[in-house]
């Protein structure tokens, strides 16, 4: 061998080792870039609902609803008829609401799973079609079967007859009927 295809070889193979490790350096820059990006959003989410759970705290703090609540409950525990009033009233003014929640869950999880209960549904309207072609096809077979047996054991009798008895005595007996 000559030194030029070993140079050769030590060239590729160290080219090969240079394309793995800068392919391990894209992949740790990648992981590092999204972990920092996960730990930005998750920074800027628990900045924001901080926010927001302090301008409701200083909401209900400022309108006392906290105070408000507790003395309608009290009321509220006082006098039962007008509790279940209450009750049905929110009832009745949640219930589009909660109709239109159940709509959307519904048709979200019907386009979601739509396709495999499409293909359920005519894999199982093609059993069925089979199944009762099949069923048909197979009594069609047993109802003939069973018409040429009787048929051939009525024969069957007859000439037994007829051989028994004289053909006479049978035109006689068929006359007198």
């Amino acid at each position: 061998m000559s030194s030029e295809t070993t140079d050769k070889r030590v060239e590729i193979e160290a080219n090969s080792e240079d394309i793995k490790s800068q392919k391990r350096d894209q992949m740790e820059r990648r992981y590092r870039r999204n972990e920092d990006l996960a730990r930005f959003i998750l920074s800027r989410t628990s900045i924001y609902l901080s926010r927001i759970n302090r301008a409701l705290s200083e909401t209900a703090a400022r309108y006392r609803l906290q105070e408000l609540a507790q003395a309608i409950f009290a009321s509220l525990q006082q006098y039962p008829i007008l509790a279940l009033g209450v009750a049905i009233v929110i009832f009745t003014f949640t219930l589009p609401f909660l109709v239109f929640i159940f709509f959307t869950m519904t048709t979200a999880v019907m386009a979601f799973t739509g396709f495999v209960l499409i293909e359920g549904a005519l894999i199982t309207a093609a059993s069925v079609m089979l199944v009762s072609l099949l069923i048909g096809v197979f009594l069609m077979i047993a109802i003939i079967g069973l018409m040429f047996l009787t048929g051939y054991y009525g024969m069957s009798r007859m000439y037994e007859y007829t051989n028994k008895f004289n053909l006479e005595n049978v035109r006689e007996y068929l006359r007198e009927m």
